[in-house]
């Protein structure tokens, strides 16, 4: 009698896989494609839409993302079953035809078939025509004998044969039938150019596709039930035999009749042989490695949950910004009161299983894919939205798993403690992963990875979605552990007979227990998702030796990987249950708050071990508390974080939502709630946790421990290879573009967070647009992300490092109440101090006054951003503070990079006049009436515009300390005094007043002498043509006309009257555009065209 099967896998079964999966993949590719890129799919190298009006199989399934993508997946997985198919229908073939060659014949047909099939799918046009081409028409070729071989070899006896060859005979004629109009149309579209003819082509090569799929669907009919008594009934068994790892292999015929294939040799004696060596040492390296790489998939999908948690606040955000209100996409936040669901029973245990449980995080990664992808096609708001509500429905969907699978485990303190170190320990991969790409996420729905630059932003969204699929399968398939079902691990760790009585749950516990974990869980969200959040909290200006987010972000991840190392159960309990902890933890946060650099980070660090350290302990009391269900519990506790993220966010947006008069500009008493909250959790934990020392029971399995330590050394060694890897960079002195000359080149942008049009992020096309338009200063408004709403990240790191732009300054911290302002530097900052400017009844206004090194040089740059329109009064104390700040700091260069939300020439109280007469401030563009103090001004980029306000750039020659008059003008003025002088000079010759013009050497050495403009005459400029200047000043070209990558000069108009920069020199200086004036008359005079 053959083993008794562990594991059977009917033939039939394999056959229908087969089927689903092929015809799926097609099916996918089609549909994806006709709904996202139909008239590029249908578009030949002749023709496009109308004209052509179907897509053939190869521009469907391999150029566009995601339907290429699908496919290649689909078409994967079917290879299982394809392989495995062909061995079992060798394995038939071979019992009926033993000494036959055909069936071995037919085996090596249909692997080639399937080989030939990998090329053409996973090589496409697109990679490489030559290759996808001989493998499709090797594809097609190998079908003839193929299909012939498979008709031969079908039984002729038996009603399941007798259809199978009927329907093998029928497809695959017309299979080849349909080559005949292929070629026929192919030759059409590919020699006469005929238009549509490859529409009709494309409809016969799909025609192939089906029949080439429903031949092998035939296969079906080859493995009937065993009920039917044929001996034709194969299927795959994996037996156990004795108490061998791995089940022998014969094929033989069972007590049912239905014939098995083993992997492995039978006896003689008819017992089944042990395992060879490889077998068994692949056992044995299963066996040993099983528990650490469940460990691995459980961190990892707790890494893609926090990647979903931090990605909703920044989607959501998103739309309020660009509609300047409340939006109505705010109510997903809600989306976490989803354990409510878990009051029906069916549903709790459902999501109790790890398949239905840990699905939620996959379908939030994978809403990247929701909505148009090219960035061309679909409304912005389409888009994003589907992208936000799929994330929305997944993070809904993992919560309730979540909360699921820790009621599950509620009884086993082993099972609950690797569930919530898991879960910590992605946190740390999450603030791990930011850390090392520049405070991103790489999976974030809004994060992708394109070919085109203007599309392509860092993300890594497939290759975290494949990993994790690898992650979830895992918990899918690994044996489930036993959970205990006895007393909860209070209880048996506590050795206490009165533990039950004192653990027993109450009302003022349960209530308690909530808002405790509601606020652990906020806490932990609110500053510690990103390395750089506290340190964003405490820096305050320059000079300063820290922190900064690279490198001290490292210690950040360290506090927090220690508060892993103290989060086992018993040593939670502990730690939560000490008033003296939470009496340091309080301490912590009031000195997080109030102090400014180390004094205010390392007490954040602090923090973080606290919070992290006791989450386990809170929740571990909610689930003590919950003994009828999670669902109210843990429904209120989630409904309760959501109103603590509404409540982080009121502070600085109180203009913008019902009520938010009440916590205005109050992020103290925000900390305080949170504080408070956790110590409502502290009173309602089991007062005897840490009574008496834990059993040995209670403490952490040995194998746990291991683990933990072991994850955490090796998320500290990824952190300080990063660190190592991009020291070099961050430690570089910044160069500007134009030192020769003493140019320094500055801008100004209202980035709105640094999500783009379309619900992107878009750090790297800004500092794209910075590189090509050669900014040394950079000055951006509304950017502070370190908040919940704006995904705990930072706007500055990559442009800082990929521009080569190592001073950077935060400006008023994520705690100061402002939307926040930076300013990022080629050249040193000497001191910068940061300014909450007079805001009586709008927003809180943020300013930064800095003073940079520039060539040796000491000039103040302001940044700053005034309240709206709607509050003037605001706008006039603002634009006074302003004024104050600047003039007192005269006659130092000072450069302002700002918004004063006003137009040239406004009358006071606009803002306008205390900046350029009370400041002394010039400006540049003083007849730019649709300016903010302009000097040349770049559009957003359009389709997606990276914002919905245009850059504005501003160059100037730094002048040379202690110079007096203009060396130029001197010269110019004794070369005209020495003609005037001449006997032959003739006044009414305007070919005699020329000067030789002077070398661009002596000019720019001019420029760099040139003093400082007179405060008392802001205005004493004058516009010239950009021809009359040198050329090594001028603005870059590419954004003439219609720009690169969607940016171009807009509203200034240049010599020509196109929109171009405009150029302004002294009025001392004018004499240089007299001369140049009057050689452009002689030029003209001669019959050559002026430039």
């Amino acid at each position: 009698m053959a083993p008794r099967p562990l594991l059977a896998v009917h033939g039939r079964a394999l056959a229908q896989l087969h089927t689903a999966l092929s015809a799926a993949a097609f099916a996918v590719a089609l549909v994806v494609g006709l709904t996202l890129h139909y008239r590029k799919i249908v578009k030949n190298q002749y023709y496009g839409y109308p004209q052509e009006w179907f897509p053939s199989v190869s521009a469907t399934v391999g150029d566009w993302f995601p339907e290429r993508n699908l496919f290649q997946l689909l078409i994967a997985l079917t290879s299982g079953p394809r392989f495995l198919l062909v061995l079992v229908t060798y394995v038939a073939h071979r019992q009926l035809r033993p000494a036959s060659r055909l069936p071995g014949t037919l085996a090596i047909v249909g692997i080639l078939r399937a080989l030939m099939c990998g090329g053409w799918v996973f090589v496409t046009s697109t990679d490489h025509g030559d290759v996808h081409d001989v493998c499709m028409v090797s594809y097609i070729v190998l079908n003839l004998p193929y299909m012939i071989l498979h008709t031969i070899l079908t039984p002729k006896t038996g009603p399941a044969a007798t259809r199978a060859k009927m329907f093998r005979r029928t497809l695959g004629s017309s299979f080849f039938g349909a080559l005949v109009p292929l070629v026929y149309y192919y030759l059409q579209h590919k020699q006469h150019r005929v238009a549509g003819a490859y529409s009709i082509y494309a409809l016969v090569e799909w025609s192939l596709i089906v029949l080439d799929v429903a031949f092998d669907s035939v296969a079906i009919l080859d493995f009937p039930d065993s009920a039917t008594g044929s001996n034709q009934a194969l299927q795959i068994s994996i037996s156990s035999a004795d108490k061998d790892l791995f089940p022998d292999v014969t094929a033989a015929v069972g007590h049912d009749g239905v014939s098995k294939i083993y992997v492995a040799p039978t006896g003689s004696d008819g017992k089944c042989a042990p395992p060879g060596r490889f077998a068994t040492a692949l056992a044995k390296v299963d066996l040993a490695t099983a528990g650490t790489r469940h460990f691995a998939a459980d961190v990892y999908l707790g890494f893609l949950f926090w990647t979903s948690v931090t990605a909703l606040g920044p989607m959501i955000f998103y739309s309020a910004v660009w509609a300047m209100g409340l939006s109505g996409d705010e109510i997903l936040l809600f989306c976490c009161i989803s354990p409510f669901f878990l009051l029906f029973p069916p549903l709790r245990s459902w999501f109790a299983r790890p398949g239905i449980a840990n699905l939620g995080v996959l379908i939030a990664v994978a809403s990247v894919y929701a909505g148009d992808t090219d960035g061309e096609a679909g409304a912005s708001e389409g888009e994003g939205a589907a992208r936000l509500r799929w994330t929305g429905l997944g993070l809904a969907w993992a919560t309730m798993g979540h909360v699921a699978s820790w009621w599950h485990v509620r009884m086993d303190d082993r099972m609950l403690e690797n569930r919530t170190t898991t879960l910590l320990l992605g946190l740390v991969l999450s603030t791990v992963v930011k850390f090392a790409n520049f405070s991103l996420n790489p999976l974030w729905p809004f994060m992708r990875t394109s070919p085109d630059p203007k599309l392509e932003n860092g993300g890594w969204n497939t290759c975290g979605f494949v990993i994790g699929l690898f992650a979830y399968l895992d918990t899918v398939i690994r044996r489930p552990r036993v959970t205990v079902a006895a007393a909860p691990a209070s209880e048996s760790g506590t050795g206490s007979g009165s533990t039950a009585s004192a653990a027993r749950p109450t009302f003022l516990g349960a209530v308690g227990s909530i808002i405790g974990f509601a606020s652990s869980f906020f806490l932990l969200h609110w500053l510690f998702t990103d390395s750089g959040t506290i340190i964003a909290w405490s820096f305050d200006g320059y000079p300063a030796s820290g922190p900064f987010a690279f490198p001290h972000g490292l210690l950040t991840i360290s506090a927090l990987a220690l508060g892993v190392v103290l989060s086992p159960l018993h040593h939670s309990l502990r730690i939560a249950s000490s008033w003296l902890a939470y009496g340091v933890a309080c301490g912590s946060a009031a000195l997080l708050y109030s102090q400014t650099y180390w004094t205010a980070f390392f007490p954040g660090c602090l923090l973080g071990v606290y919070a992290v350290s006791t989450f386990p302990a809170f929740l571990f009391s909610v689930l003590l508390h919950s003994p009828r269900g999670p669902a109210l519990t843990f429904g209120t506790a989630f409904f309760l974080y959501v109103i603590l993220q509404l409540a982080s966010t009121w502070p600085v947006a109180y203009a913008f939502v019902p009520a938010g008069w009440i916590l205005r500009e109050r992020t103290d008493i925000v900390v305080g709630i949170v504080l408070g909250g956790i110590g409502l959790g502290v009173v309602a934990l089991p007062r005897n946790a840490s009574a008496t020392p834990p059993l040995p029971a209670s403490r952490p399995s040995r194998g746990l421990s291991k683990r933990i330590n072991g994850s955490v050394l090796c998320l500290l060694l990824a952190g300080t290879l990063v660190l190592i890897y991009r020291a070099p960079g961050f430690f570089a002195p910044g160069v500007p573009y134009r030192p020769e000359e003493r140019v320094v080149t500055a801008a100004i942008w209202t980035v709105h967070f640094g999500l783009d049009g379309r619900m992107w992020e878009s750090q790297r096309r800004m500092a794209d647009f910075m590189r090509d338009a050669e900014v040394d200063i950079i000055g951006l408004l509304e950017t502070d992300n370190h908040r919940i709403v704006g995904g705990n990240r930072e706007l500055t790191q990559w442009m800082a490092h990929s521009l080569n732009m190592p001073y950077t300054d935060l400006g008023p911290g994520p705690h100061k109440n402002t939307w926040g302002c930076v300013l990022i530097s080629k050249y040193p900052i000497l001191r910068s101090s940061h300014h909450l400017l007079p805001s009586p009844h709008g927003e809180l206004a943020p300013a930064i006054h800095a003073t940079l090194d520039v060539y040796g040089v000491e000039v103040d740059v302001v940044v700053a951003h005034n309240g709206q329109e709607e509050d003037p009064l605001d706008r006039e104390l603002q634009s006074k503070e302003l004024s104050r700040i600047m003039g007192s700091r005269w006659p130092t260069p000072t450069i302002f990079l700002g918004y004063l939300v006003t137009h040239p020439h406004a009358e006071r109280p606009a803002p306008y006049k205390f900046v350029t007469e009370d400041a002394s401030m010039l400006d540049i563009a003083p007849n730019d009436n649709d300016s903010r103090v302009a000097y040349a001004r770049v559009n957003r980029g359009s389709d997606p515009s990276v914002t919905d306000s245009e850059v504005q750039v501003g160059k100037f020659v730094v002048p040379l300390l202690g110079a007096e008059g203009s060396s130029y003008t001197i010269k110019a003025e004794a070369a005209l005094s020495a003609i005037r002088s001449s006997p032959d000079f003739n006044a009414s010759d305007p070919s005699q007043l020329r000067v030789p013009p002077i070398p661009l050497d002596e000019y720019v050495s001019h420029l760099h002498s040139s003093p400082a403009p007179a405060g008392t005459e802001p205005d004493r400029t004058v516009w010239t043509p950009e021809r009359y200047m040198p050329e090594s000043l001028h603005f870059p070209k590419q954004f003439s006309g219609d720009g690169v990558n969607g940016h171009r000069y807009i509203v200034l108009t240049g010599q020509q009257g196109e929109y171009a920069p405009n150029y302004f020199m002294r009025d001392d200086e004018k004499e240089w555009r007299r001369l140049q004036e009057l050689d452009d008359l002689r030029r003209e005079a001669a019959g050559c065209p002026v430039q």
